[in-house]
Formats: C-alpha cells, structure tokens, sequence
C-alpha cells in the first residue's frame, strides 16, 4: 500500500479525432469523458455536420477535463447519414446477385472515402483549430481507421504516437491476422458457412477495401509535417500503437 501511494500517477492529455459517422462519434465521446472521469484531460474534435451525443453537454457543462470541439464539415450533411449512402447499403444488402454487391459495395465505400477526406481537408483548413489543436500540448491521440493519409498526418506532425479504432475490416493494423474469405463482411449478410464464390467475392472485397490504404499520396504529411520523413497512408498505419 505504501509503494502505491508514493508511485507517481500522472493523467495525459489525449486527443479523439472519429470520421464523420456518428456511431463512431458516439463512441470517441463516451470514452474520452470515461478517461476524463479517471482524471485525463481529454478533447473530442468532430465535424460540425455530425450528431452531437446526448451527454456532451452536460459533460462540458460540468467543467471537468472533458471538451468537445467541431469543424466546418465540407457539406450540410454527412455522406453516412445521406439517403445516398442508405440506398447503396441497401441495394446491396438485399441483391441476390453477388456481382451486384461486390459493385454496390466498392461503390458507396469509395464515395465514403472521399468524402471523409473531404472532411478531413475541412479540418485541415480551419486554421485557428489546427493552431490550437498543435498548441494543445497533447501526448496521445485516438484515431479512426479510415483515411489515414490525412487524419493521421495530424498526430505524427506534432510527435505523438495515436492509437485506432479497432475494425474487423483492417484487422491488420494492429497487427491480427485474419483470413478474409473465411470471414463475414460489411454489404453482403454472408455467414460464415460460406460457399467457394462467396468466398472469392468476400476476398476480393476485403483486397480492394485495403489497397484504399496503399501507397496513399504524402501531400497531407509534406503539408503538415515537411521536417518529418514523408509516409504514406501504409506506413503511417503501421506506427499505430498496439
């Protein structure tokens, strides 16, 4: 007990930056106000188009270590929360034809990507808050597993290492082996009981889906970081913290 009470403790000051979806919104918010809770100093930075969870008022209201933050958003409204994207999701999700969904699918993902960089472009350009967000004296971020050529350029120009949401998708960025053609994917209600052309579909799937994170241009790295070694979005994953 004494060897307890005299270990130094110290919070940190960490960083949440989710994608405009509010699931994950949601989710970046509930656990930076329970790391605040346990005495971290923690901040949400969301697009301004995203659902603002229940709680967060409240929560800011309080005056504790949790603040939440948002950024002109490139559009009125979130591609994810859009008719477009519920159409497309359930096109393929209700398609007998499996060449359809694969379409469907590789479809409404890349609109997805672009305009989550979009998204991230809008963050970018808001001077004062990126100012702000370097000024911040932040040790750690948390970050979505998505456009990592952008999102993650943030944490690696200020030299602080970033962790990421954990997705089945992209197992391998924290380094999980995963064999997809024997696993469900997104869009296609396969079970795991798959037949050998579900399983084809569901690899070539999961390739594309990940080559979105190859050899991704270094423009946002050069912009942010131009003392750092340029990365590209591959190698910027691979530095997530396990």
């Amino acid at each position: 007990m004494l060897l307890l009470m005299v270990s130094p403790i110290c919070a940190a000051k960490i960083l949440f930056l989710p994608i405009n979806m509010d699931s994950h919104v949601l989710l970046f918010s509930h656990l930076a106000v329970d790391l605040a809770h346990l005495g971290h100093v923690t901040r949400v930075v969301a697009p301004s188009n995203a659902r603002v969870p229940h709680f967060v008022e409240a929560e800011v209201d309080s005056g504790g270590n949790f603040s939440y933050t948002t950024y002109p958003a490139a559009a009125d409204e979130s591609y994810c929360n859009s008719r477009q994207f519920s159409a497309g999701v359930m096109r393929a999700a209700l398609s007998q034809s499996s060449w359809e969904k694969f379409t469907v699918t590789t479809s409404v993902i890349q609109e997805m990507f672009d305009h989550l960089e979009s998204d991230c472009v809008s963050l970018l350009n808001h001077g004062d808050l990126m100012q702000d967000i370097r000024n911040g004296g932040y040790q750690f971020a948390v970050m979505d597993p998505f456009i990592p050529q952008c999102y993650y350029a943030i944490p690696y120009s200020m030299g602080i290492p970033y962790a990421t949401l954990s997705l089945p998708v992209v197992t391998g960025i924290y380094r999980v082996p995963r064999l997809p053609s024997f696993a469900p994917l997104f869009g296609f209600a396969y079970t795991d009981r798959k037949n050998f052309f579900q399983r084809l579909t569901t690899f070539l799937v999961e390739y594309l889906l990940l080559l979105q994170f190859e050899n991704k241009t270094t423009t946002y790295v050069e912009r942010l970081a131009p003392d750092r070694p340029l990365l590209n979005a591959n190698q910027l994953i691979q530095r997530v913290r396990s």
